[in-house]
């Protein structure tokens, strides 16, 4: 039996919903790792600051770099996560779609169902009985 390309197409948007979750997980431990880094970052800064080493004049270039990079890593690892948001909510829209065109076809095919059964029974009762 041939398989109905309406179910397979739904089964196949299901899987690209399902990989588009863990696509939106992933961006976001990404995001939280990120966020960790430049709190770590900021606060090794402060640190230093306080402490007022006699190197803190070199240092201090440094960890500045550190801190942009940290903060760059972080607003990408930020839009990484809207783009992986926005997939899975484009996955989901696309998985509704075929399954409400699934149900209007079976719907479809259960009135046509209901008038071939309301033929039969007026073409019955119509003819005499033999």
């Amino acid at each position: 039996m041939a398989r109905d390309p309406l179910l397979v197409l739904a089964r196949l948007r299901a899987l690209r919903r399902d990989a588009a979750r863990r696509g939106l997980a992933a961006a976001g431990a990404e995001l939280a790792a990120a966020e960790a880094r430049a709190a770590g970052v900021a606060e090794a800064l402060q640190r230093e600051a306080a402490s007022a080493a006699a190197d803190y004049a070199a240092w201090l270039p440094a960890a500045r770099a550190a801190r942009e990079r940290a903060a760059a890593a972080q607003r990408e690892a930020e839009a990484r996560l809207a783009v992986a948001r926005d997939g899975l909510m484009e996955a989901h829209a696309a998985r509704e779609a075929v399954v409400r065109l699934l149900a209007a076809r079976r719907a479809a095919a259960r009135d046509a169902r209901r008038v071939a059964e309301q033929r039969a029974l007026d073409d019955r009762a119509v003819r005499p009985p033999d």
